[in-house]
């Protein structure tokens, strides 16, 4: 959603964008084209029912694209950094990864990956962002981390992206709050389920998104996945707001828009949005995130 809304808002400024992109296969190239964005292309989801986890760009296609054209280097996660799921070391990566290993067949065949040594020592990975124009971040936290696991520090060549959020549909309605404590996400390991599961399987919590493969639910009230157009409403029910995931959020903009709600907050230190140096509840904050992105790229590049 995020790198759709940035490159639509470019296009409409005139800019011609290609996109090259490991989870869809999208391998656009315009040598007429003024910006030529790459989004995540190393791809490797955790579980073979996720669409990506066997789709990935030829190591000598990304070689080329390195080497051959300037280009501005986007991350949504830290896919480009790890090739685990939700970056399990949370960003204390080791030479040899305690989270692989050659007896995990299922996962290793899926990411054609035998290796146990950390992702991020791979020359390819590094090259990606030393060899950017600019890169790209969701937030303080994720630039820091991702600094952090590559030994590199980007901050001259780097653009923080501030949460895009529609701040017409999540504000602050003042209406009738009867739920007490809400969660709106995958139930799943990174998401938090077990820190949710031992802080509120006592209290009135209720839960809306989709079941992840092999959780157990069963504590609170779960209403399931609802249409993103229903949750600013269920956001203005809700006093608090829950999100405590087990590894870092690159940055985790339902935070932001349960924030622009009025709910209370209850997160961790694993929630990116939280690193911004602002109030995340105040629409002033969050408002032209896409023109004040493109206006700072513009004069970055000078494109």
């Amino acid at each position: 959603m995020v790198n759709r809304r940035l490159i639509e808002s470019g296009i409409e400024r005139g800019h011609k964008i290609t996109l090259t992109s490991a989870k869809n296969r999208v391998c656009e190239y315009d040598k007429s084209a003024d910006l030529d964005f790459l989004v995540d292309i190393f791809n490797y989801p955790e579980t073979l029912k996720s669409r990506g986890a066997w789709i990935h760009l030829h190591n000598n296609f990304i070689k080329n694209i390195l080497s051959s054209r300037p280009f501005v280097h986007m991350t949504n996660a830290y896919s480009d950094v790890c090739n685990l799921g939700y970056l399990p070391c949370s960003g204390e990566a080791q030479s040899k990864c305690p989270h692989k290993s050659p007896c995990n067949l299922r996962r290793n065949i899926a990411a054609k990956d035998f290796r146990i040594e950390c992702f991020s020592m791979r020359e390819l990975v590094k090259s990606s962002f030393l060899n950017s124009i600019l890169n790209i971040y969701m937030s303080p936290m994720h630039q820091r981390i991702t600094n952090k696991i590559l030994n590199i520090n980007d901050a001259n060549k780097s653009i923080i992206v501030k949460p895009i959020v529609n701040t017409d549909e999540f504000y602050d309605r003042k209406e009738k709050r009867d739920i007490e404590y809400l969660f709106v996400g995958v139930l799943s390991e990174a998401k938090g389920f077990e820190n949710l599961k031992t802080y509120f399987s006592e209290k009135q919590l209720v839960m809306v998104g989709d079941i992840f493969p092999g959780i157990k639910l069963e504590f609170g009230k779960h209403l399931g996945k609802l249409p993103y157009s229903k949750i600013p409403g269920i956001m203005n029910r809700a006093k608090n707001f829950v999100f405590l995931p087990r590894w870092p959020e690159p940055q985790g903009r339902v935070v932001v828009e349960a924030a622009l709600s009025g709910c209370n907050l209850i997160v961790n230190e694993n929630v990116g949005a939280m690193s911004f140096p602002f109030d995340i509840a105040n629409p002033q904050n969050v408002a032209d995130s896409e023109a004040i992105f493109w206006n700072d790229l513009e004069l970055r590049i000078k494109c």
